[in-house]
């Protein structure tokens, strides 16, 4: 994770230049805390009990559930299509699975205000916290849920290594999607 996020802020070092000047501004504040972000996947090397590793679903995240009347499905086990069969079947924690989810409430969120915003830009301000509201919410209900059934051995017993795990895991997903 630590080789992926360096490559992802030395890439978007290399493109400044090629972004929108507010984009600009956010990559800046982003590469400004570089050995921050970076000492994130660092504390995951003091974790003793990540919980077990097994085959997750790879790409979880709002497309792929459907709700039914009484229940949900998930959809479409092949993993990140960008990835290798090779990645794709690799044991992982389950915890990244819901960081995939975690980012997919972001990108709901934002998705929404975008469209809200597109003709009235003016709102943009206005709306941006409720929509970060929305997120934090929904990503807080689901932990909820997901910690109320999920335990160890499949997830780490300590809520440190929980914690760390899951900071790491949802910066990488925010690393992969700024290649």
């Amino acid at each position: 994770m630590r080789a992926h996020a360096d490559e992802s802020l030395d890439l978007l070092a290399r493109r400044l230049d090629t972004l929108t000047e507010a984009s600009r501004a956010l990559a800046e504040v982003v590469l400004s805390r570089r050995k921050a972000l970076l000492w994130r996947f660092d504390e995951v090397r003091s974790v003793d009990d990540a919980g077990v590793r097994m085959r997750i679903h790879g790409d979880y995240h709002l497309g792929q559930v459907l709700r039914t009347e009484e229940d949900f499905v998930i959809l479409d086990f092949e993993g990140e299509p960008a990835r290798s069969i090779a990645e794709r079947r690799a044991k992982q924690s389950a915890i990244a699975d819901v960081a995939g989810m975690i980012r997919s409430y972001s990108y709901a969120a934002y998705a929404a205000l975008f469209a809200f915003t597109v003709h009235a830009p003016n709102d943009y301000p206005l709306l941006e916290p409720w929509a970060d509201t929305w997120q934090h919410w929904a990503s807080d209900a689901f932990l909820k849920g997901y910690r109320a059934v999920a335990h160890a051995p499949l997830l780490p017993g300590d809520d440190g290594a929980w914690h760390a795990l899951l900071s790491a895991f949802v910066l990488d997903k925010a690393f992969h999607e700024l290649m």
